[in-house]
């Protein structure tokens, strides 16, 4: 396959690919980054990727899965960071260490107080790192329910969590 052909079967779904890129990682330059993974990915297969690849449903599936590997490897290298880490952290890394787990303990709390089904699924979908068809096999509740518990559990522990720290700075 040549430039102008993978340009005809994959740049038509560039808005859509970017929307889905923007909803899973939040702001807008990790979504560039992730899109052109996702091209770069697509390039470099693009003589062994099958007929269905320049479906809408296979290419949202492809970069969704892109984005659960990037993101498992970032968790992998910070931890691996953590581990090498030669001798002890300076001052400033330890603040920065005690605010993150009072980040966490905060976070904790406030989705503590979601009602038990919230609670449930954005434990399921962030913590567990757990797909959108693993929950509704496990809840029962449709994947559209789980989206719209997720992106407005989402923004009302963002809401929340930016007034208590507020409170911290103030």
């Amino acid at each position: 396959m040549d430039a102008r052909e993978f340009k005809q079967r994959f740049m038509p779904h560039h808005r859509l690919l970017y929307r889905v890129a923007y909803h899973l990682t939040g702001n807008a330059q990790d979504a560039e980054d992730l899109l052109q993974d996702l091209y770069l990915k697509l390039w470099q297969k693009r003589d062994d990727l099958p007929d269905e690849a320049a479906k809408e449903a296979y290419l949202v599936s492809m970069m969704r899965h892109l984005f659960v590997d990037q993101h498992r490897l970032k968790r992998l290298d910070a931890s691996a960071e953590l581990k090498n880490a030669d001798g002890p952290p300076d001052e400033r890394s330890l603040d920065r260490q005690i605010d993150a787990r009072d980040e966490v303990t905060q976070m904790e709390g406030l989705i503590n107080e979601l009602s038990e089904r919230d609670a449930k699924v954005i434990r399921m979908h962030l913590m567990d790192d757990r797909s959108y068809e693993e929950i509704e096999r496990d809840t029962g509740l449709t994947q559209g329910n789980i989206r719209i518990i997720v992106m407005r559990t989402r923004k009302k522990l963002k809401e929340q969590f930016i007034r208590i720290t507020k409170t911290w700075t103030s």
